[in-house]
């Protein structure tokens, strides 16, 4: 991973603050170049937006600006958006009353990590929901999506998990689906009652879906179930929501037309054996749909993931779960710029 992160081990004062206010003050811990214009600084503790965002507390040099400062929704981040920094170039970033500066260089190739927790660099959007199967039911079924746990099960429960990466991208400067190099969807597994090896598929989500707001209650009108998609002209088509039309992929608009509920095809696979661990779903079709969101943001829904074969449920932990590291994660390995291309003439 070619992330830069600059530890600060001196005591570093943010802001205008008396020394005896000091301990309390929060401390710069990493500051992360994400693009040619943007730059995230990582603190310990939570800042206030007012002297957060305000750009006369940054200074970069040589020849940089800042042009606006953005408190993260976690409050113990400040993205900065500057002029463009050029690649493998030191900058020195230096905050007010601060003796040690920080030394900044922008690589060619980033990662970057979209959930929350300690390890993650961006916040995003994360959604996600277990359609619980309910064979007594046959119009309606549960939307778990309050409950700390995603859940898949031999009897057709499935859970579905989406990043919002729209302004992310934007922010990191991935404007080409060419700059991205690799995917890797992370989900840790909190149970399952089983020694014997299960395989957990996962299939691109084509149609758009709502989060439930109960705790493994009966869905609402126009929440997501088997049945019920987010919007009454599209509805589900099979209980439970399965792909059906063979060449429908996920890799075309048109796939995107509310005739299928996931894709036919199966992006891949992973073995699941044993609980308390995180488990990487990686593929080259996960990263194909990285790029196709990059392109088509408007049709990122995020993934379906079945139990494919095996006899015992299996239970993830979900972006309800009180542990912040054990939420679900998307990384991202890309590149900051493509290359300039010589166009030759004969």
């Amino acid at each position: 991973m070619i992330v830069f992160r600059f530890l600060i081990v001196l005591s570093l004062l943010f802001f205008h603050i008396s020394a005896t206010d000091a301990a309390d003050t929060p401390q710069l811990v990493a500051a992360t170049p994400l693009s040619q214009t943007a730059i995230q600084l990582q603190f310990d503790g939570e800042l206030q937006a007012e002297t957060a965002e305000d750009i006369n507390n940054y200074r970069i040099a040589p020849d940089a600006q800042i042009e606006y400062a953005l408190l993260d929704q976690r409050l113990n981040r400040v993205l900065l958006m500057t002029t463009p920094l050029k690649v493998e170039k030191t900058y020195r970033l230096t905050l007010p009353n601060t003796e040690t500066p920080v030394d900044i260089t922008l690589p060619p190739v980033n990662e970057i990590t979209f959930g929350t927790g300690d390890a993650v660099t961006f916040s995003g959007g994360l959604q996600d929901t277990t359609l619980l199967g309910n064979k007594d039911r046959k119009t309606r079924n549960n939307n778990a999506g309050a409950e700390p746990t995603l859940l898949c099960d031999p009897t057709g429960s499935v859970f579905f998990v989406a990043f919002d990466l729209f302004d992310a991208f934007e922010d990191m400067g991935i404007r080409e689906p060419a700059q991205v190099l690799d995917a890797t969807i992370s989900l840790h597994v909190q149970q399952c009652d089983t020694d014997a090896a299960q395989n957990v598929l996962y299939r691109r989500v084509l149609l758009p879906w709502k989060e439930g707001r109960g705790t493994s209650t009966r869905a609402e009108d126009n929440e997501l179930t088997y049945n019920s998609a987010l919007h009454r002209e599209l509805p589900w088509n099979r209980p439970p929501a399965q792909a059906m039309l063979s060449g429908i992929d996920g890799d075309n608009e048109s796939d995107y037309n509310g005739s299928e509920d996931v894709a036919h095809r199966i992006d891949g696979t992973h073995e699941i054996q044993g609980a308390g661990k995180r488990y990487e779903f990686k593929s080259e079709l996960l990263t194909d749909a990285v790029r196709f969101w990059v392109a088509n943001p408007d049709y990122n829904y995020g993934y379906l993931f079945a139990l494919q074969d095996g006899n015992v449920p299996i239970i993830f932990t979900s972006k309800e779960a009180t542990d912040e590291t054990l939420r679900p994660t998307l990384t991202i390995r890309y590149r900051i710029q493509l290359p300039v291309r010589v166009e030759t003439q004969n």
